[in-house]
């Protein structure tokens, strides 16, 4: 869920350094912008855990550079009936553990989903009434309700598929040491919290030929200056994200490649809801009209990406480009009307996050509010948030593919990520009729609306959308870059 030091540049999208015929062997290691906390799909709440997932995991769907949805576990697919889906597997397949992939294989990761007590992935898998097996290669998912978003979340953590027996074998522990849990390109070796994370090649992976490098090492790096020092010394060969005023300089090293492209997450910070003062819809409506959105994107993402006013960015169909936040009457009178009062602003260490609150702080004072800034741990920073132990905290969202991804888990009453407790029944109720609806331009319309409203209600205040960057040493080929910010290694290869 979380993304902390947003940045990017205006480089160019696709495949970077791509010339030359594909060399196996050799290890990448590639940096992380905070520790992880868990290794288990299950209860991930965290971008950099889905950076490691996409490397470790096969999903059910996949998709391309440009998020058109693809075959991924699921080999082919029948949608025409919108509560009975009909999957034919890929054959052949194995988890680390030699165990078979299959179609119960799949019903056993869905109904684990849907039913453990900590996961997260819970809203993603709703509209699934039940999972039939009709033989080892094909499975119908029977909704109780039509789901348009169905595949798009079968992309991510909801349709990673896990060895089921690993996952009994690791006990307690499996979500610290996924042992033989995955099919994808690298299997688990070993995870030393706060020094690395190794992967090792899949010598048995389904995909012919890949993946070519033989492991990948990650380490937590949580300061974006010492991810650009890492960089140059040639310490790590990957990073997904650096400071914005970093981006002029690494573009100028000639032994580095950066390129971005536009995301689709959203950057912000959110209000508790639940609790004094922001249970008072008055005041979270001072904060967001006195937040200027403009010197953040100037002094923060060094002019980097656009301002938002809302969860679903110009890169997605269901954009809103006549959406404006408030006027400036309304903005002043607002102001005025809820000053004097105090709250407490959480966010970690990070330079940029910290130069981010520091601006906050700023703007607000000038509204005669008063924002002190409490700087956590991470793991303990993420903890609160999640358990909604704070009054305002900086959380960002990395983005999904269906605005669905970008809306209801976070606002619809209970969702897993409404970390806010924010609730409105109108707003429920068209996140549920863009859910169900198969006409596009009738979810636009759902999404305009709840948008709008969720704006008006200020339970997050939204601030920039940023880029998907990647930053490689000039000795990585064939690295490809998506929108959804991962960093996907089967076909990447050192040389």
């Amino acid at each position: 869920m979380l993304l902390l030091a947003g940045c990017g540049g205006n480089g160019s999208g696709g495949t970077g350094n791509n010339s030359g015929t594909p060399q196996p062997g050799g290890t990448a290691t590639v940096a992380l912008e905070s520790e992880l906390r868990t290794l288990d799909p299950l209860d991930s709440s965290l971008l950099v855990e889905r950076e490691v997932f996409y490397n470790m995991y096969d999903s059910l769907f996949t998709i391309d550079p440009t998020l058109k949805i693809k075959a991924g576990l699921v080999k082919t697919w029948d949608v025409s009936d919108p509560l009975n889906y009909k999957f034919t597997l890929q054959s052949g397949v194995k988890y680390h553990d030699g165990t078979a992939f299959n179609a119960a294989s799949v019903k056993a990761n869905i109904e684990r989903y849907k039913t453990a007590a900590n996961s997260r992935r819970k809203s993603d898998l709703s509209s699934i009434k039940t999972v039939e097996v009709v033989d080892d290669t094909h499975v119908v998912f029977h909704l109780g309700t039509p789901n348009a978003t169905l595949l798009a979340t079968l992309v991510d953590r909801a349709g990673m598929m896990l060895s089921i027996d690993a996952v009994t074998k690791g006990g307690a522990n499996f979500s610290l040491a996924p042992t033989g849990a995955g099919s994808g390109p690298f299997q688990f070796v070993e995870w030393k919290r706060n020094d690395h994370l190794t992967l090792k090649k899949n010598p048995s992976y389904w995909k012919a030929g890949l993946p070519y490098l033989d492991g990948l090492t990650y380490r937590a790096i949580p300061d974006v200056n010492a991810i650009v020092s890492a960089l140059k010394t040639g310490d790590i060969d990957i990073a997904r994200t650096i400071g914005a005023k970093d981006v002029a300089g690494i573009k100028t090293d000639s032994n580095l490649i950066y390129r971005d492209t536009p995301a689709i997450g959203f950057n912000g910070f959110e209000l508790n809801t639940s609790a004094p003062p922001f249970n008072d819809p008055a005041k979270r409506k001072a904060v967001a009209m006195a937040v200027d959105r403009y010197s953040v994107l100037k002094n923060i993402n060094f002019n980097i990406g656009v301002v938002a006013y809302g969860p679903i960015p110009p890169s997605s169909w269901a954009f809103d480009s006549n959406e404006k936040i408030f006027d400036h009457a309304d903005a002043q009178k607002a102001k005025s009307t809820a000053t004097g009062f105090t709250f407490t602003f959480k966010t970690t260490s990070d330079p940029v996050a910290q130069q981010a609150a520091q601006l906050l702080q700023s703007e607000l004072a000038q509204a005669g509010i008063t924002m002190q800034i409490q700087t956590e741990e991470f793991a303990t920073y993420v903890q609160e948030c999640a358990s909604h132990q704070f009054q305002a905290c900086n959380v960002n969202w990395s983005g999904r593919i269906d605005p669905d991804g970008n809306m209801y888990a976070w606002w619809h009453t209970g969702g897993d990520f409404n970390d806010s407790v924010y609730s409105n029944s109108q707003v429920d109720a068209w996140l549920e009729d863009a859910r169900t609806s198969a006409d596009q331009s009738k979810r636009k319309q759902d999404y305009d609306n709840a948008q709008k409203q969720i704006v008006q209600d200020a339970p997050y205040v939204f601030t920039t959308f940023g880029v998907s960057s990647q930053i490689s040493d000039t000795k990585i080929h064939n690295f490809t870059l998506y929108p959804d910010l991962m960093i996907r290694m089967a076909e990447v290869w050192k040389g």
